[in-house]
Parts: structure tokens; sequence; C-alpha cells
């Protein structure tokens, strides 16, 4: 007979299913204030941090494959968010930046991913969250 535990201990089950539920209400909230998605906001995320970068240094950043950012940076650029522009001596290279609308977008991201990592990490102390980032960051790895 199986023991019942008052805390499921399934880690891969726990870790997958949060990211579930933490994705659509991040899709859900970023919507509803920015009229973005979570890859968009990734995006205007990295490059605010990182304006001018190489397409693949994008890819990189945001977790996603050569192929897949192309195609999010060739509708970001045809809604304005962003300007891809030819490397210099590289035919096939492109550096990716923010546009004016891309930065105020960023913004408007920026506050909602605030308020929304306040909600996750209320009720959790500081010692509690240096644990945490430590585990995520080293699963991540």
């Amino acid at each position: 007979m199986a023991i019942a535990r008052s805390v499921d201990r399934r880690l891969f089950f726990l870790l997958d299913r949060s990211h579930a539920l933490l994705s659509k209400k991040a899709d859900k909230s970023l919507r509803e204030s920015a009229g973005l998605g979570r890859a968009q906001a990734a995006v205007l995320t990295y490059l605010g941090y990182n304006d001018g970068c190489r397409l693949t240094e994008l890819a990189q950043g945001v977790g996603h494959n050569n192929s897949a950012i192309t195609a999010l940076s060739e509708r970001m650029d045809s809604a304005g968010l962003i300007e891809r522009r030819k490397v210099l001596f590289d035919g096939r290279g492109r550096t990716v930046h923010l546009t004016e609308q891309g930065w105020a977008k960023r913004a408007i991201v920026m506050d909602v991913m605030r308020d929304f990592n306040g909600a996750i990490r209320k009720g959790f102390s500081e010692a509690e969250m240096e644990t945490i980032f430590r585990f995520l960051n080293a699963a991540g790895e």
C-alpha cells in the first residue's frame, strides 16, 4: 500500500507542471498589458540588455534555435518592434536593434514581469529565494 504524502515529491513533474501553469499566466498578463506573447517579450527583454547583437546571439540568449528566432524576428520587424540590419562584410549576418516602439513595449514588459516575479516570490525569504535560484540555475545546466 502506498503512503500518502502531503507534498508531491516528483521533482520533474512539479517543475514541468509549474512551468506550464506559470507560462500560461505570464502569456495572459503579457497579452493583456502589452499585446505580446512570452517569446516576443523575451526578445525585447534580451535586446534591452544586448541591443545590436547578432541573430545567433539572440537565439542563444532567449533559448530558441536559429530558424525559430529568424521567423520571430521577421514578425517583430514587420510589427515595428525591432529592426534587423545587415552586417558589413557578412552577407548573411544580421544584427537586431530595438526600435522606439520596441523600447516602449519593453518598458511595459519589464513592469508586467516585475509584478509577476513579485507575486511568485511572495511568502519566500531572501535565503529561500537564493536556494531556489541556485537550484534552478544548476538544473538548467
